[in-house]
């Protein structure tokens, strides 16, 4: 929090002992050590702590200068200190400045700016807010709540920066931003993520800059409100920063990359991937670097300042990719997943000879990778530029597309299924992907699958060009499919993971869905039993695409924990989008405990094309054995989404399968303009159970099933629901 000016004069105090100029904040007063008692006259911020690392708290008279009192302070604190002023005197002082940072802190993103916004760009920078946090301190508020489940997102942390991220309070009415501290001392402050339509977001994301190579943080993020009032602390976080990487540039000596965009770099950038020691850092600098297929090694970070391109021959990309590896297996049925080239990116496959790159082996089962961070200030673009796609009047292919399905058949289903990924990321247990933009997919942007703990933050994924009128045929933004485990096999997982995943202050325009979670079809992906389970989304804006967030198609093995928070869809056909069908199995996994299926909290839309909430059940089916029952979906509950949608759209959509109907669905506060209302059909429940709460359309009608819900299940709604 910020520290008080100082103004009045000092207490009385009373202290004992010898202590260090480190022991308090600069221009407190030392007033007492551990277990003691420092006596003050009236009500001041005070602290405790060692070595610059505090924690505080606004207290009246004497108190015993003990962790209880200050639960942030460090366990090895020797001292208690105080601000001299009285709160009474600086607080319009301290409210000045923090209304100050908070202003000089707004987040802004024009239509212009929203492709290359960092995950810094809307808060104030380190050095202003360590400037004021070094000279005022602001006033507590116990009618603000602080934030819940401050956590670091798996492998978000270098050498120099942290990232974290944090859940709104549970009452949050009054909250206008958030404070975040390391050790003590104020790293920056958030406020509302402004986007082009004039919607906004609490921003739930902060990347601390500037830190210190391996060096340990004790985090904690505060809730503020108009005034500058502070919340207490959230919970605390400790992380520590890693040393300082060794890095090797590919276009040093002996790797000798040549940019300008014409040479193919292939073996070079592979020979230093390959250099890479673990923790070091493969830096491809300014300038745009051309190459084929690239296999990553763990334990290792891809920094993209310049642009990665991809070349546009088929023949640079290998054949052997494999998305769902026992597909067609014994015990998983009889229709092997199609074959497609390699990524631009890709974890899977190997070379028995990587110096001279001969012997390749495509890995299809693989895993074991681990740590691998692809970030940087540059792009990846998959292709030199993109055409429209023949076989599909309207969507568009890029040109390493038609190249490579011209290779494999032509315009035709085996053609088209040969186009590859442009990462395609497999068996990996931590993964990061943070800053960088995504173009020109030759098939989908960034297929991760069988992984977990992962994070996505602040990346661009574009696949519509501008002369597209569909976008790029199969071009999805993010596909996090299944989750890690170290083997499968037909009895199921061994060594299952939850994904525990994390996608974020991100930007989506994509030819096909935006963010599709996908947990495997039919019944090889009910057999191998591979959840969804655990991701959070949130703060990101997707404009066009099939759907902003997607569950499905495949959904044999279900999905459960999926948090989506504080999102904008922009012209997006579909707000959330729920899809499975008669023979694809799953829709949410069995829940036990603590586990939920899918809460969307304070999402928005705008001109939503189709509808804003679509929860459907008659997806095609797959040429896959059938999974032992039709998919469907429960515990889903959407609340306070806001917006619009066009004449022709619902503002909410539902269909099922006889017999296997969805059910548990809660919606509350659901407030669309436009279109033609509320369509209900497949869902059943009792009221406890399966409740919509002041569901609103301004135009419309609201029809439900009759046979399946009743008029309990309804309450405030509008216009009024009407059984048919």
């Amino acid at each position: 929090m910020f520290r008080k000016l100082m103004i009045g004069a000092a207490a009385t105090l009373t202290a004992t002992g010898a202590f260090a100029a480190t022991d308090a904040p600069s221009g407190y007063t030392k007033c007492a050590q551990t277990a003691a008692t420092c006596t003050m006259s009236g009500t001041h911020q005070a602290a405790m702590g060692k070595a610059g690392v505090f924690g505080y708290a606004t207290l009246t008279g004497s108190f015993v200068c003990q962790l209880s009192t200050f639960p942030d302070a460090p366990s090895n604190s020797t001292w208690c200190s105080y601000d001299p002023a009285t709160s009474s005197a600086s607080s319009s002082a301290a409210s000045s400045v923090a209304s100050s940072v908070a202003s000089s802190s707004s987040s802004s993103k024009s239509s212009s700016s929203v492709a290359s916004s960092s995950v810094a760009s809307s808060v104030a920078s380190s050095s202003v807010a360590s400037s004021v946090a070094s000279s005022s301190v602001a006033s507590s508020s116990s009618a603000l709540l602080p934030p819940q489940n401050v956590v670091v997102p798996p492998l978000a942390f270098e050498d120099t920066h942290i990232t974290v991220v944090w859940e709104k309070p549970t009452s949050y009415s009054t909250v206008t931003g958030y404070r975040i501290y390391a050790n003590g001392v104020l790293k920056g402050t958030t406020s509302n993520i402004s986007w082009p339509v004039g919607i906004t977001n609490q921003q739930l994301y902060y990347d601390i800059t500037g830190l210190t190579a391996n060096t340990a943080y004790s985090i904690v993020v505060r809730s503020i409100d108009a005034s500058g009032a502070e919340s207490a602390s959230s919970n605390t976080v400790s992380q520590t920063t890693t040393a300082t990487p060794t890095v090797i540039n590919i276009t040093a000596s002996p790797y000798n990359a040549v940019a300008g965009g014409t040479t193919v770099n292939t073996a070079a950038i592979q020979k230093a991937i390959n250099a890479c020691p673990v923790g070091g850092k493969v830096l491809i600098p300014s300038g745009t670097f051309k190459s084929g297929a690239l296999y990553l090694k763990s334990d290792c970070t891809y920094q993209i300042d310049g642009v990665l391109l991809g070349s546009d021959a088929a023949a640079d990309y290998e054949w052997g990719n494999n998305r769902f590896p026992l597909y067609g297996t014994t015990g998983f049925g009889s229709v092997k997943y199609p074959t497609n080239y390699k990524a631009l990116l890709n974890t899977c496959g190997y070379y028995t000879d990587w110096t001279a790159r001969t012997g390749y082996v495509a890995d299809n089962l693989c895993n074991g990778f681990k740590n691998i961070r692809i970030t940087g200030s540059g792009s990846v673009a998959g292709s030199s530029g993109s055409s429209a796609d023949s076989a599909n009047s309207g969507y568009y292919l890029s040109t390493l597309a038609h190249n490579q399905r011209a290779a494999q058949g032509g315009d035709n289903a085996t053609g088209d299924s040969a186009r590859a990924d442009l990462a395609n990321l497999q068996g990996i247990n931590g993964l990061y992907i943070a800053n960088l933009k995504f173009t020109l997919p030759a098939m989908h942007m960034l297929f991760v699958a069988r992984s977990s703990n992962v994070t996505f933050a602040n990346i661009n994924a574009n696949s519509w060009p501008s002369a597209s009128s569909k976008g790029i045929h199969n071009g999805d933004g993010i596909d996090l499919s299944t989750a890690y485990a170290d083997q499968l096999t037909t009895s199921g997982p061994v060594g299952l993971l939850p994904t525990n995943a994390y996608i974020f202050g991100s930007t989506f325009d994509n030819g096909d869905d935006c963010i599709n979670l996908n947990a495997g079809t039919s019944a090889p992906g009910v057999l191998a039993a591979t959840p969804v389970n655990g991701v959070k989304i949130f703060n990101n804006y997707t404009l066009h695409g099939h759907g902003g967030v997607v569950l499905g198609s495949f959904t044999a093995a279900g999905f459960k924990n999926i948090a989506i928070t504080e999102n904008t869809f922009n012209g997006t056909e579909i707000g959330l989008r729920f899809k499975t069908g008669t023979n694809r199995g799953g829709g949410i996994a069995t829940l036990t405990g603590n586990d939920f299926g899918v809460k969307a909290l304070d999402n928005k839309v705008n001109a939503i094309i189709d509808d804003a909430i679509v929860i459907f059940a008659d997806y095609p089916d797959s040429s896959f054995a059938d999974a032992p029952s039709p998919g469907y979906f429960h515990d889903i509950s959407i609340t306070n989404l806001t917006g619009s949608v066009g004449s022709s759209a619902y503002a909410m959509e539902t269909d099922g399968n006889s017999g296997s109907e969805h059910t548990n669905i809660k919606m509350t506060n659901v407030n669309i303009t436009g279109g033609k209302g509320y369509s209900i059909y497949g869902v059943k429940g009792a009221a406890a159970n399966t409740m919509f709460t002041s569901l609103k359309s301004s135009a419309g009608t609201f029809y439900y099933d009759g046979s399946l819900l009743s008029s309990s299940n309804f309450a405030s709604c509008s216009p009024a629901p009407t059984a048919k």
